[in-house]
């Protein structure tokens, strides 16, 4: 696994949107379309605001999420809130997105519909795009949640149920199997207090861990 260290936000952005430009591009012209997905989350917001305005051609390019929040898509707790906001615009308008939410109100026939409507995603990823939490999550795969627990130790590709630690309890996420499929995974994070909790996850054996332990195509994108 390689980390990459960057002195400021800037260079490190500008290293990501390049290598997720470049992976793209060499997708649609090996397969002939791009598969990618995608974290919510704060942190990520400029860097997909940048490649929104990369001229490529995004309506060969299929955009799923990593995880979602069980709440409206107009909920401010919403990630496909904040990919159509910060990415589906400029350029990425023509990208085709998959969301994750099709109903609140049914969580076991919103699973359902989302793995049917996922399965592109499970037969060929091109690229992953992680972060991670303070408690060491990444996706929605939490420390202390039995659902979350199963994901890590079997090798099931598709998609769950999870429960998070914090409202919107309710959480749909990717395997870690489905992940680990993808070609490339980066995962991007800031701070010296998240870098200490990725040094020692080994030790606290928190979700992250076992994306370190098991994927070595992972590459750590960090900045203090």
């Amino acid at each position: 696994m390689k980390i990459k260290q960057f002195k400021c936000i800037e260079e490190l952005e500008n290293s990501l949107v390049r290598n997720i430009v470049k992976i793209i591009t060499n997708s649609i012209e090996t397969y002939g379309d791009a598969r990618i997905l995608l974290s919510g989350g704060s942190t990520p917001i400029n860097l997909y605001s940048s490649l929104s305005q990369q001229n490529i051609n995004w309506s060969k390019v299929k955009i799923g999420l990593v995880d979602e929040r069980l709440v409206n898509n107009d909920s401010e707790f919403s990630n496909e809130k904040l990919i159509r906001k910060n990415l589906l615009q400029n350029f990425a308008k023509n990208a085709h997105f998959f969301e994750m939410v099709h109903s609140v109100d049914d969580e076991k026939s919103n699973l359902e519909l989302v793995n049917d409507k996922y399965s592109s995603f499970m037969k060929r990823l091109d690229l992953t795009l992680l972060g991670m939490g303070s408690d060491g999550h990444t996706a929605s795969i939490f420390p202390n949640d039995l659902e979350s627990e199963r994901i890590m130790n079997t090798k099931n590709i598709g998609i769950y149920s999870t429960k998070a630690p914090e409202f919107p309890f309710n959480r749909i996420t990717c395997s870690k199997e489905m992940i680990g499929n993808s070609n490339d995974i980066f995962l991007f994070f800031t701070g010296i207090t998240k870098f200490n909790i990725f040094n020692n996850s080994m030790k606290t054996n928190v979700p992250i861990s076992y994306f370190i332990k098991e994927y070595q195509n992972m590459q750590t994108y960090y900045t203090e």
